[in-house]
């Protein structure tokens, strides 16, 4: 009897993942580039559309990105959430008066 068995995926270039989960030779999941991101791959196709996330590019039949562009895409986000942290905390402390005595003057 012949078992149903699905089509293995063939492993990407050197330093590539695929767009989704896969699994290699030993049977182990590699992580695509969805979920190295932190989100779902229908999220991920959502924005390629717009035009967001890390650049990708096709292979063959199958999307494929370096894992330098993931890493390089978490640095710049990081530094921009940091960058808008900081703004957001000068806007802060520069709006703040300064405490008022609580003591009243004597007469």
């Amino acid at each position: 009897m012949s078992e149903n068995r699905k089509r293995s995926t063939p492993p990407p270039p050197e330093g590539f993942v695929w767009a989704q989960d896969y699994r290699d030779d030993d049977g182990r999941i590699v992580k695509g580039t969805a979920s190295r991101l932190g989100i779902s791959y229908s999220t991920y196709r959502k924005w390629r559309m717009r035009g967001e996330g890390p650049p990708a590019m096709r292979i063959g039949t199958r999307l494929a990105t370096r894992i330098t562009w993931i890493d390089h895409f978490h640095e710049q986000r990081e530094s921009e959430a940091l960058s808008s942290f900081d703004a957001a905390v000068q806007a802060i402390e520069h709006s703040m008066r300064p405490a008022e005595s609580r003591l009243t003057p004597a007469a």
